[in-house]
């Protein structure tokens, strides 16, 4: 099973292709292609590498608005150029997304919909340069890719929906529970 992962952060991008067998090996496998995009250190730019399993290694930069900008061309060396590692075709079962904030609505691994995705986006207050950025790789795995390959999400939030009582409202204001606002553990 072909599995693509994307993790969208403040300042970097990170991705990865595995072809992961059935059962669940020991360890995981090595990655088919291995991707980066960061845009920390020179304002308005993005240094950009994809790694491949067969030792082909691409860098190069880009200008960007903002960090949306550098999904396209990451998820374009799947079936282009040197790192290809895909032919045409559908052949990735499944992209995963790492989401920070899925609130009280989202309490395990969620396929994404539409009514999900309009969620993220809603939620992107409380994690704006992480939510709006990953609701961004999921439009661009969709044009990039296709929309027909099922595309998941996975919250931090799902991670710490189970702290104590004490532990969620904790160090804030206790009034803030009134406004269904609590700590996740972030």
């Amino acid at each position: 099973m072909k599995i693509l992962v994307l993790n969208g952060g403040s300042s970097s991008l990170k991705g990865m292709l595995c072809d992961v067998p059935e059962p669940l090996p020991a360890r995981p496998p090595s990655p088919l292609w291995d991707a980066e995009a960061d845009w920390s250190r020179y304002p308005g730019q993005a240094e950009l590498q994809v790694k491949t399993a067969g030792g082909e290694t691409s860098r190069w930069q880009i200008n960007m608005d903002s960090p949306e900008a550098v999904f396209e061309p990451l998820l374009r060396t799947l079936r282009e150029g040197p790192a290809k590692v895909l032919g045409t075709g559908n052949q990735i079962d499944v992209v995963g997304h790492r989401i920070v904030h899925g609130g009280k609505a989202f309490h395990e691994t969620t396929p994404i919909t539409p009514r999900v995705k309009a969620e993220i986006a809603r939620l992107a207050e409380f994690a704006p340069e992480h939510n709006r950025l990953e609701l961004d790789g999921i439009e661009a795995v969709e044009r990039v890719l296709g929309g027909e390959i099922p595309q998941v999400a996975v919250f931090d939030t799902a991670f710490h929906s189970t702290l104590p009582a004490a532990a969620a409202v904790y160090p804030g204001p206790y009034g803030w529970l009134g406004q269904d606002i609590r700590r996740y553990g972030f």
